[in-house]
């Protein structure tokens, strides 16, 4: 089945697959309405097309998506012929399913945006659709921060390999694109990315456009980005998810029990020793 909607002047047309999913058209139809606010800058030609896909398995997914991608992946976006790829499963009511349409429309309209012919950084477009999607989790924010703490932490430039690594790597590596993306926006003027999006389009190159736009060549801000990333998200973070906390408390539950029984033990024993003493 077939519905069309139409998003910031682009035409989108859902492909069910032959199901009738009302309530999943409905819900992207309030999507679209809070995709386009948060996007509210860019507009396209009416015969600009974006065409979801929506299948069942894994299976579908993958031979829809060329089997380009990792088994961990769920949404895919392409952003030469406009299309997006979903893995709905039964999930089609799900938050997790609206939040991948908006994640996959926003590297459609970010690609649009800067030109077929830009060559964008893995990491600046998973956090731009993060950030188009909504805010940060707490427990990404977490991730992140135990990766610092760790050691583990992944540089930018390295993100461009995300494909081929295994999930959990792979959410770590999306946790770090959002966080540099959201400290990105917090340097830009007016606290938004949109005139240096404009600028990348307006110099055809990205590294180009984003040296002309802030004043830092990519080197520069890679470097300012792990100064500062590894500052915010640290073990302060760590300790504010319950989840840690409640491990700490109990653990030192545990060890303080261990010590009050072996204390009692051993004057339990200290005891019985002077009793035998007494008797001798």
């Amino acid at each position: 089945m077939l519905a069309a909607a139409s998003c910031m002047g682009l035409a989108l047309i859902i492909d069910t697959g032959g199901r009738n999913l009302p309530d999943m058209e409905t819900a992207i139809q309030n999507r679209i309405t809070a995709f386009e606010e948060r996007l509210f800058p860019f507009k396209f030609s009416d015969s600009d097309t974006i065409r979801v896909v929506v299948t069942y398995t894994r299976d579908e997914f993958r031979e829809a998506t060329s089997g380009s991608l990792p088994d961990w992946g769920a949404g895919a976006a392409i952003p030469g012929t406009g299309t997006i790829v979903l893995l709905l499963g039964e999930s089609s009511r799900s938050p997790r399913a609206m939040e991948l349409i908006s994640h996959e429309m926003a590297h459609i309209v970010l690609h649009r945006a800067v030109g077929a012919n830009v060559r964008i950084p893995r990491w600046f477009d998973e956090g731009f659709a993060q950030w188009v999607s909504g805010p940060m989790a707490f427990q990404s924010a977490t991730r992140l921060a135990l990766a610092n703490l760790l050691g583990e932490s992944i540089p930018l430039r390295e993100l461009e390999s995300l494909n081929l690594w295994d999930s959990n790597k792979a959410e770590l590596a999306y946790a770090e694109s959002f966080a540099a993306f959201i400290f990105l926006v917090g340097i830009l003027p007016n606290k938004e990315p949109y005139g240096l999006i404009a600028q990348i389009a307006a110099a055809g190159d990205f590294d180009s456009g984003f040296e002309s736009f802030t004043g830092m060549t990519m080197p520069q801000f890679y470097s300012e980005w792990a100064r500062i990333g590894s500052k915010r998200y640290n073990w302060s973070l760590i300790l504010a998810d319950w989840r840690i906390s409640f491990l700490i408390i109990t653990l030192m539950f545990v060890v303080l029990g261990t010590i009050k029984l072996v204390r009692i033990r051993n004057a339990k024993r200290e005891t019985e020793y002077d009793i035998d003493n007494e008797k001798n």
